[in-house]
């Protein structure tokens, strides 16, 4: 550990170098960020995040890696602009989306995860994660039924599915059917 912390130590005074050297690369700044992060310089990486989004507003990596930490640090709005940003950038950019949805239902806005998800899946409707996530929103809109639909079609591409055995062991026990919560429950410790 002592030794990849060396390592991302040089890695960032390299890139110190690169970034007066070559003032105008938003790639060093992106990279400077990731760097910060991974050290837990938080306030660094989102300086460095930001310096690189000056330079190239188009980078959506970059935004969702900001959005990320704006989060971490209770900054829910920015987070929100960041990742909508990425997706203006690259509308099909799955984690990005994901990232929004969860965003948008944690903040009581679980209709606008649901059309974003709905957008996805008709993209890609094998997204497991978007379907997890679908269901979760549906279930903070307090329509288990279509909740349940979600984590099974989960299901049936993957049987063993943590998550989506977990909610449907869950909608189960809302339903006072706790056997079955319980078998579903029992399937995940399993399984983990």
């Amino acid at each position: 550990n002592a030794r990849l912390h060396d390592a991302a130590e040089r890695s960032l005074s390299l890139l110190d170098t690169a970034r007066r050297v070559a003032p105008m690369r938003a790639d060093v700044r992106s990279k400077i960020g990731d760097i910060g992060r991974s050290l837990g310089d938080n306030d660094g990486a989102i300086a460095a995040y930001r310096d690189a989004l000056q330079l190239d507003p188009d980078l959506a990596v970059v935004r969702f890696h900001l959005a990320q930490m704006l989060q971490g640090k209770g900054h829910n709005r920015e987070a929100e602009t960041e990742l909508a940003a990425a997706i203006d950038t690259v509308p099909t950019y799955a984690d990005a989306i994901l990232e929004l949805a969860t965003l948008r239902r944690r903040l009581g806005y679980a209709d606008d995860a649901v059309s974003l998800l709905v957008e996805l899946l008709q993209r890609d409707p094998y997204h497991l994660d978007a379907l997890i996530a679908l269901g979760e929103s549906l279930v903070a809109l307090g329509r288990d039924a279509d909740a349940a639909q979600a984590f099974a079609r989960v299901l049936r591409f993957d049987p063993l599915h943590v998550a989506a055995l977990f909610h449907i062991g869950t909608l189960l026990a809302d339903r006072h059917r706790y056997r079955d919560a319980v078998a579903c429950w029992e399937r995940v410790v399993d399984i983990a």
